[in-house]
C-alpha cells in the first residue's frame, strides 16, 4: 500500500510538473488573419504603442488591409484633417487630430483631454490645395477644380487618409473655380464655378462606383445659376439645401429637380455649420450656436454651451473666431483661432472642443462639454485654408 500511495504521488507530481511547464499562447503566435482582425478592432490612439511591440505588429498595422478590415467590421473611427499654408509656400501643410501619449481625466469622467495637431507626413503636392469644393468620402479627401482666384481646372486629387498619399482621380466634365460640392448616397455632387457659356454644365455629379462624371439638368435653380452670391450647401435627409442671402433651395437626386423652399432662411449670419442626426448646425456671427428646428422652421439656441467664454479668452488680443463646426462621430466639433502675443510676436493659437448632444423633453437640445484644448501654436503669417475635414479611418 506504501509503495503504491508513493508511486501515485509520483504521478500527481508529475502531472503538476507537466501543468506547470505548459507556456500561454502568445498573440504573436496566432495567424495573421486573426491578428489582423483583433488589432482591427482596437483604437487607433493605441496604434503608436503596438506598433513598437515587434517588427510583426509595425507591418501589420502599416498594412492597408488592416483599415479594410476596420471599414468592413465596423470599427473605423472619427479623424479631422486641417490644412496650413505659409505665405509663398508651394504646398500647404497637412495636420490630423492626435491624442497625447499621456491622458488627463476629469474627476467625473473618464475622458482624456490632452490632444494636438499632428503634421501629417504626405508628400506635398504643389496644387492640392483645400478650398469649398473639399469633400469627404470614406478614409479619403478629394479637392476638385481650382480654389479662389485661380485658373479654372477640371483635375481631381484625392487623398488617401489611410496611406497618406495623394493620387488623381477623373477630371471633370469641365473646368472649375472655387465651387461647390457635397457627397450624398455615394456620389459627389459639384456645382458652381464654370465660365457662363458653360451653363449647362452648372452642376456634374461623380459616382464613386463607376468612377465616372455626368452632367446634371438644373431644372428650377436658373436664379440660383445665375447667382453670384456666397452659399450654404448642407445635406439634409438626402437632399441638397442650398441658402443665399435671399432664397433657399432644395434638391432631389431621386427627381433630380430643384426648388424654392422656405427652410433654413437667409445664410447671411452663418459662419460655420453642419449636420449631425439630420439636424443642422450653426454658429452665429454673435458668438452663439444653434440648430434649426424643422417642425416650427425656427432656429433654436443650444443650450448648456459656454463657448462663448472660450471664444472670449482674456488673454488673447481679440475675442476668437470661429473656423468649422464639424460632425465627428456624432459628437460637435468646434474648431476656432485666437490671436495673442508670445515672446513680442503674434501667433495664432487653434483651440478645439468637443461637445455631446442630447435633446431633452420640451425639444430642447443641450449639449456637454467633453473636452476643449489648444491644438496648434502657429505664427500668425500661417493661413487657414478651407474648412477642415473630418474621415473614417
Amino acid at each position: 500500500m506504501i509503495r503504491k500511495e508513493g508511486k501515485e504521488i509520483q504521478k500527481k507530481t508529475k502531472k503538476k510538473k507537466k501543468v506547470k511547464n505548459h507556456q500561454p499562447l502568445s498573440l504573436l503566435s496566432l495567424p495573421e488573419e486573426i491578428l489582423e482582425n483583433i488589432l482591427a478592432r482596437i483604437s487607433r490612439w493605441d496604434y503608436p504603442k503596438l506598433s513598437l511591440v515587434s517588427k510583426r505588429f509595425l507591418s501589420l498595422l502599416s498594412s492597408p488591409q488592416l483599415y479594410t478590415t476596420r471599414s468592413n467590421i465596423g470599427t473605423t473611427e472619427p479623424c479631422l484633417y486641417f490644412s496650413l499654408e505659409l505665405p509663398k509656400s508651394q504646398s500647404p501643410e497637412w495636420y490630423t487630430l492626435w491624442m497625447k501619449p499621456v491622458k488627463t481625466l476629469t474627476d467625473d469622467d473618464d475622458i482624456p483631454n490632452e490632444f494636438s495637431l499632428v503634421r501629417v507626413p504626405c508628400c506635398p503636392h504643389p496644387h492640392c490645395i483645400p478650398y469649398q469644393s473639399t469633400v469627404a468620402v470614406g478614409s479619403e479627401i478629394y479637392l476638385i477644380g481650382a480654389p479662389y482666384k485661380s485658373p479654372p481646372t477640371s483635375a481631381v486629387r484625392i487623398l488617401d487618409c489611410r496611406s497618406n498619399t495623394w493620387r488623381d482621380g477623373p477630371n471633370m466634365m469641365v473646368a472649375r473655380e472655387c465651387a461647390n460640392a457635397v457627397f450624398v448616397d455615394g456620389k459627389i455632387y459639384v456645382m458652381r464655378g464654370c465660365g457662363k457659356d458653360e451653363s449647362m454644365a452648372w452642376m456634374e455629379v461623380f459616382d464613386i462606383r463607376t468612377q465616372t462624371w455626368s452632367s446634371l439638368p438644373s431644372h428650377g435653380a436658373d436664379e440660383l445659376r445665375s447667382s453670384e452670391q456666397e452659399i450654404v450647401i448642407t445635406v439634409l435627409e438626402g437632399k441638397i439645401y442650398v441658402m443665399d442671402d435671399t432664397k433657399d433651395y432644395a434638391y432631389d437626386p431621386k427627381k433630380g429637380i430643384w426648388e424654392v423652399v422656405e427652410t433654413h432662411s437667409s445664410n447671411m449670419w452663418i459662419d460655420a455649420w453642419c449636420v449631425i442626426e439630420n439636424v443642422m448646425y450653426c454658429y452665429k456671427n454673435s458668438h452663439c450656436c444653434v440648430w434649426y428646428d424643422s417642425k416650427s422652421r425656427k432656429w433654436r439656441k443650444v443650450k448648456g454651451s459656454n463657448l462663448a467664454l472660450l471664444l472670449k479668452d482674456t488673454c488673447s488680443l481679440a475675442p476668437g473666431y470661429v473656423l468649422d463646426l464639424l460632425n465627428y462621430g456624432g459628437k460637435l466639433l468646434v474648431v476656432w483661432v485666437t490671436v495673442h502675443i508670445e515672446n513680442g510676436e503674434q501667433k495664432k493659437r487653434i483651440r478645439c472642443a468637443k461637445m455631446a448632444l442630447e435633446k431633452h423633453h420640451g425639444g430642447a437640445v443641450w449639449c456637454k462639454m467633453e473636452w476643449y484644448n489648444t491644438l496648434l501654436t502657429v505664427p500668425y503669417s500661417f493661413d487657414f485654408l478651407s474648412n477642415c475635414v473630418v474621415v473614417s479611418i
